[in-house]
């Protein structure tokens, strides 16, 4: 009797199954869309429907990805508005633009052999900073005349790929005072207020000048948590990209957000706008100048280094508003007002601070390609990226390769 029950149970679980699948194929799209194609033919794109819609499309071919790391750049056949992206160098003749990272070409690359059309916009690509290039030894001066375009975290860069802007956070970002109250209830009232990670600690002046101002202000009372081989028997940090930390470490209110460079122009990096805001942290800026900061940050967002007269200053400052919930909360204002637009805070931005090129939202390699109509070339590569943040090279000079292998 049990079995006849089992067995009875068992087919009418298969029917159920069977025609729910039956059912719920009629859902499922003739023709997978084209987000999901392995394979790419340039104009072409299949709809949902199976139908294929002709539109030009341009081409971006990497050179090869960063570093050589898959992991480092963006898919094969990937989309990025009316663009296509590959690493298939038999595809040349089709780009519209040839992208270098600068780990990607070297001086063996020069002369070039392969080919080249006069309309095609040869890019070159970097994330890092002059004093970063510097210390371990890129050369950038045997590409004079080589390049069309940079694509950097600068502003004046022919295309700007920055690690964050004010508007992507204002969209990604809960907002709202029911949000702004779930992070201070999320704070915990523990004696570590601060959080820092980092593995480099020598090797570049910025480096080096940072921890000791870490060091003056943990001398001058504030508790910090941190993490990285700079603080041995720590925690590692963790290899997510973007950072999220677990909620664990979102319960301190400040992140230092300290950069390996001083005043590099516009270089300010995921320990800004990921490890910190992202995180719901407060940053707490050192090394990017205040101007450079207020350009591209969402207001009233971040503390600086530069406000206080010592690092002791700085830390009474945190541990003030450690003790005051009301004043530690406008650094969330931004997020608060949700009536709050990229285009209002330009507007209050630039009416506090006059003086301030304020960032606008950014148009992407694919957009000023298709927009582009002349051809321009750089005349030295050096002089455009190295030699225009001289400040930010003092005290840099460049290694010898063993030296290189050690210094990072």
């Amino acid at each position: 009797m049990k079995r006849s029950l089992f067995l009875l149970i068992v087919i009418f679980g298969l029917a159920c199954i069977f025609i729910y699948f039956h059912e719920a194929r009629n859902l499922w799209p003739a023709k997978i869309t084209r987000f999901a194609l392995p394979k790419f033919k340039l104009n072409e794109i299949v709809n949902v429907d199976g139908s294929v819609k002709k539109e030009e499309r341009s081409l971006i071919l990497y050179w090869d990805y960063p570093w050589g790391d898959k992991s480092s750049g963006a898919p094969e056949g990937d989309f990025v508005g009316n663009c296509i992206q590959t690493y298939d160098r038999s595809k040349i003749k089709e780009a519209k633009a040839v992208v270098f990272h600068y780990t990607t070409i070297g001086q063996t690359d020069i002369p070039w052999t392969y080919y080249r059309d006069p309309d095609q916009i040869y890019v070159w690509w970097s994330a890092e900073g002059p004093a970063v290039l510097r210390i371990i030894g890129v050369d950038l001066t045997p590409f004079n005349g080589f390049f069309n375009w940079t694509w950097t975290y600068r502003q004046d860069a022919d295309v700007f790929r920055g690690y964050g802007y004010r508007g992507y956070m204002l969209n990604t970002l809960k907002r709202g005072k029911k949000a702004v109250d779930d992070i201070l209830a999320h704070k915990s009232n523990k004696s570590n207020i601060a959080m820092w990670s980092v593995s480099k600690c020598d090797g570049m002046s910025g480096a080096v000048k940072r921890m000791k101002y870490f060091k003056d202000m943990a001398a001058a009372g504030l508790n910090a948590t941190t993490l990285g081989k700079c603080f041995p028997g720590s925690e590692s940090i963790p290899q997510n990209f973007p950072m999220i930390y677990p909620s664990s470490m979102t319960v301190h209110k400040f992140y230092f957000a300290f950069e390996n460079a001083e005043h590099c122009h516009d270089y300010i990096t995921e320990k800004f706008w990921d490890n910190a805001l992202r995180n719901d942290m407060v940053p707490v800026v050192w090394g990017s100048t205040k101007e450079d900061v207020l350009a591209v940050a969402p207001i009233h967002s971040f503390i600086h280094t530069d406000d206080f007269e010592s690092p002791a200053k700085l830390t009474e400052y945190l541990q003030f508003l450690d003790q005051n919930d009301d004043e530690y909360r406008k650094y969330f204002r931004w997020r608060e007002d949700e009536s709050m637009t990229d285009e209002k805070m330009i507007q209050l931005i630039e009416e506090e601070h006059p003086g301030i090129s304020v960032q606008r939202p950014p148009k992407n390699l694919c957009e000023l390609i298709s927009q582009n109509k002349e051809t321009k070339i750089i005349k030295s590569l050096h002089e455009v990226f190295m030699n225009e943040s001289k400040e930010c090279l003092v005290d840099e000079p460049p290694k010898s390769y063993f030296q290189r292998l050690f210094s990072l």
